[in-house]
């Protein structure tokens, strides 16, 4: 009982070092919780160093295989405000909105260390998010899945594939990774990863802010569902191009690692991760589009058609993916090695700033914008087979810390508190990202099995959301689109940046919080026995 309560007020020590112990779920490619509930960062002797520092899989002796699973729930609580006529926020919230969707994500690799070299193999998810769940009055920025439970990615010829509500993202990476003892104390690596991102999304446009439509007195007001327009996609990149001559998007990434041990206690660790090579950091998603009338009532000559009759369309959206850079620390505390503390400092360019633009934290030269190209469209519609969907990205910065205490030889103890900035600028939030400040904590139980090498470790983690309320105007401006309209599309207007980057849309303002709530299961393998190289 002694050493569980040392334990417990040890953890409580490390993260409080953070401020606040923290989180997971930011956006995908955080890769925050890589594997399950294990200590982890450019210095931890751990097979997630394939994604966090590949030099390190040279610290680690004889052949590992690790599988690791994880799920839980989401929960969103959102005030959204009221809105004028116009579109414009009064200031003045709403009712609660709730929303539970669920999460999953799996982890799968090997390495083998031959001296002086090592090679690792991986492939696992990076941070995805599922959103089947949301409300009639978020419809402008994630419309409600109202078809029951589809796939979440599929292809047109399934008669089950559904694209006009919910959203989804599955970002994953096959890696394989080398790593090198130069020096006793030195070791570098060199991972190449091969990113896969399959997506869909779902939400309603407000025809009243077209400059091409004027429906009378029918529309009198922005947010009316009898002038709403629903642009749904599925879709994911290709690594070669199929027969319907859809664009592939293979694409390759680079992460370069360091480690160097300051002494047998202390271990520091340094990775550096590109952006995707081929395509200048683009990846291309090729897939299905629905544009259709989500009201079942009886519509004018000029709607789309309704979304129970309407039929998919080809459809590519690119965006840019960011590169990463983290720093780590590893120590060893006590005089029977009992005492282990992982640190991990990352930041993600989710800027994606370009060489001379002069872009930074709060002015991003690439704020997260996806490029939607739609073939096929119809003639109705508001959109233009080009469009911009506007998500309002800046740089995350985070900080991870994990405690591990070996209680026995075959019973050890893990507890890590984490803590990450908004992945979007506050005016930007909304219901269908994971973004915002966050704060979260781990805790798990590595226990070896018999006198195997073979470890269980289950976990669970709590992350909160904290409370955060829109800026008002915010990102998201119908009167800019408004105030577009009435000029007759003036290109040369003040409001025509707005409206063309994808702003020009119903607000967003409110005020989110919200909690997720993440179970784990690790199978881990090892030569020798883990946490006694």
């Amino acid at each position: 009982m002694r050493k569980i309560a040392q334990f417990a007020v040890c953890g409580f020590i490390a993260a409080c070092v953070v401020g606040v112990p923290a989180l997971a779920r930011a956006t995908p490619g955080q890769a925050e919780r890589l594997g399950g509930a294990e200590p982890q960062g450019p210095a931890s002797r751990s097979l997630t160093a394939l994604h966090h520092n590949p030099a390190m899989l040279a610290g680690m002796k004889g052949f590992r295989f690790q599988f690791g699973g994880a799920g839980g729930l989401d929960q969103r609580w959102i005030r959204r405000e009221a809105v004028m006529p116009d579109g414009t926020p009064t200031g003045e919230l709403g009712p609660r909105i709730n929303l539970n969707n669920p999460t999953g994500g799996y982890f799968v690799a090997g390495s083998l260390y031959f001296e002086p070299f090592a090679v690792g193999i991986g492939a696992y998810d990076l941070g995805s998010e599922i959103h089947y769940s949301s409300d009639d009055r978020l419809r402008w920025h994630l419309a409600p899945e109202e078809d029951g439970r589809p796939p979440l990615f599929c292809r047109r010829d399934d008669p089950n594939c559904k694209l006009n509500g919910g959203a989804a993202t599955q970002r994953t990476d096959i890696t394989i990774a080398v790593a090198w003892n130069i020096l006793a104390s030195l070791r570098i690596g060199i991972g190449v990863h091969l990113p896969r991102l399959r997506q869909r999304f779902s939400y309603d446009n407000s025809t009243v802010l077209s400059e091409h439509r004027d429906d009378g007195p029918r529309c009198n007001r922005v947010e009316n569902p009898l002038c709403a327009e629903r642009l749904g996609f599925n879709g994911r990149t290709r690594w070669l191009p199929d027969r319907d001559d859809r664009p592939a998007g293979f694409d390759v990434a680079l992460t370069f690692g360091l480690a160097f041990d300051l002494s047998d206690r202390v271990t520091v660790g340094l990775r550096y991760r590109t952006r995707p090579l081929v395509r200048g950091g683009e990846l291309t998603l090729a897939g299905d589009a629905l544009v259709c009338r989500p009201d079942t009532t009886e519509g004018t000559d000029s709607d789309v058609l309704p979304c129970s009759v309407a039929s998919p369309i080809d459809a590519t959206v690119t965006q840019r993916v960011s590169r990463e850079a983290a720093l780590g620390a590893a120590f060893v505390l006590d005089r029977g090695r009992f005492w282990h503390i992982d640190t991990n400092l990352y930041w993600m360019d989710l800027c994606n700033d370009i060489v001379g633009r002069g872009a930074g934290v709060r002015t991003c030269a690439d704020p997260g914008s996806q490029h939607i190209s739609l073939v096929g469209l119809d003639r109705n519609s508001v959109l233009l087979p080009e469009s911009t969907r506007y998500r309002g990205h800046q740089d995350l910065f985070g900080f991870d810390i994990y405690t591990t205490y070996q209680a026995r030889s075959n019973l050890a103890a893990v507890v890590g508190g984490h803590f990450s900035s908004p992945v979007v600028r506050r005016s930007a939030r909304e219901a269908g990202n994971n973004d915002g400040w966050r704060a979260g904590i781990t805790v798990g139980l590595p226990l070896r099995v018999g006198s195997s090498n073979l470890q269980i470790v289950p976990g669970y983690g709590f992350d909160l959301y904290l409370p955060t309320s829109t800026g008002r105007p915010g990102d998201f401006d119908p009167a800019a689109a408004t105030r577009f309209a009435a000029s007759g599309g003036d290109i040369n207007s003040d409001d025509a940046a707005l409206v063309l980057a994808g702003r020009g849309r119903p607000s967003n303002a409110g005020r989110y919080t919200g909690a997720v709530h993440t179970f784990m299961l690790t199978l881990r393998w090892a030569e020798r026995t883990p946490g006694r190289e």
